[in-house]
């Protein structure tokens, strides 16, 4: 009887474990989800595909390809492979942050790009126009994106 006894104490034991564990997992979930709504948040209120598709109309008579990627969409419908036998979801990208990148594409002399990047980083949000940080702001923005096209076209 006193195996049984253990074994039963150590299921009562696992299950207040297992327990735990769904509840951290909900809460960091819940973080992750806010930390992604407010990346797609920071690129919304930036106007970046806005910018980006003016630029295309103006400067490059429409002929250029503008494309937004969401880090976390990209594997969409996976997920459930990536699941381990308790039901959590396995992390994969820990090396790899979160990111709304906006590239607008054209060919002029050779493929031309501007890539504009919203990450989240350690210390916050951060925004990037060809791999530079910038402010956060609309003015810093529209200050990259004319530097980073002259910049492609060696202006």
């Amino acid at each position: 009887m006193a195996w049984q006894d253990t074994l039963r104490q150590l299921r009562d034991e696992l299950a207040e474990v297992r327990a735990e564990r769904r509840r951290q997992a909900a809460t960091e979930e819940a973080e992750l989800e806010q930390s992604r709504k407010e990346l797609t948040d920071l690129a919304g209120s930036l106007g970046i595909s806005e910018l980006l598709s003016a630029m295309n109309s103006t400067l490059l008579e429409g002929k250029a390809d503008l494309e937004t990627i969401v880090s976390w969409d990209a594997g969409e419908g996976d997920e459930e492979d990536d699941e381990d036998d308790l039901g959590f979801l396995e992390d994969d990208d820990d090396d790899e942050g979160d990111g709304v990148t906006t590239i607008l594409s054209w060919e002029e002399r050779g493929e031309r790009e501007i890539v504009v990047d919203v990450i989240s980083a350690e210390r916050g949000n951060s925004v990037q126009v060809n791999g530079v940080d910038i402010r956060p702001d609309r003015d810093a923005l529209e200050q990259a994106l004319v530097e980073a096209f002259r910049d492609e076209l060696e202006l």
